[in-house]
């Protein structure tokens, strides 16, 4: 029950609005989760922690690093895809960024950052590093 009792700690934030159901409750409408919805809230979250577009790039090439084994260009290069483009990528490489992703937004949210923006910057990136470094033991390629 740890999950349900956090959430009944969380306030609604995504719910978009209430449906009524076939017994007249009003229940929320919850938009599917996928690659895009989690590097959306993984991007809001690192500008809330005050980083910018290049703390950004600078945490997603760690991640990346963590989790595959290589940067983000190789990546993209060696398995044809698009940069900019992560719907391009193989399906275990989507899956592993969205649980990237989620680890590292979770312990941003959790994480005082303070300083300067220099010491911010930093904070970020080693926050998503070390969540990344927890993750990355999960997928076959690194076993």
């Amino acid at each position: 029950m740890g999950f349900i009792n956090w959430l009944r700690n969380q306030p609604e934030e995504n719910s978009e609005s209430s449906q009524l159901s076939l017994l007249e409750e009003s229940k929320p409408v919850r938009s599917r989760v996928d690659g895009a919805t989690v590097r959306k809230d993984f991007t809001r979250t690192i500008q809330d922690k005050g980083g910018d577009s290049r703390t950004q790039a600078h945490a997603t090439e760690r991640m990346t690093r963590r989790l595959f084994g290589c940067g983000t260009d190789e990546l993209y290069e060696e398995t044809e895809g698009r940069r900019g483009d992560r719907t391009t990528l193989p399906q275990d490489a989507q899956s592993a960024y969205i649980v990237g992703e989620t680890a590292a937004t979770h312990r941003l949210k959790a994480t005082d950052i303070d300083g300067n923006k220099r010491e911010r910057h930093q904070q970020i990136i080693d926050t998503v590093e070390d969540a990344s470094e927890q993750v990355k033991g999960i997928f076959p390629w690194n076993w």
